[in-house]
């Protein structure tokens, strides 16, 4: 049962950081992972990550969703 829920938590996980999202002015539809493994500190300004985390602000309500859903598998695994 604990092998399947750290399986579970993992696969969400994957999810939200894989999942392409539709940024305006990205260099294209990017994911959260592949933004990350792409910053350069040099252009941070005008990075993929920059223009996620400036979509985070202008959309709280989806942000705020996303930080309780982590929230609750970190505290999921923690109990297990």
């Amino acid at each position: 049962m604990q092998r399947e829920n750290l399986l579970d938590a993992g696969q969400i996980v994957k999810t939200i950081l894989t999942q392409p999202l539709s940024v305006p002015d990205a260099s294209q539809d990017i994911s959260l992972l592949s933004a990350a493994l792409n910053f350069d500190n040099q252009d941070a300004s005008s990075s993929d990550l920059s223009k996620i985390l400036h979509q985070f602000l202008a959309y709280p309500e989806p942000t705020h969703s996303l930080l309780i859903e982590l929230q609750i598998i970190s505290e999921d695994l923690r109990r297990k």
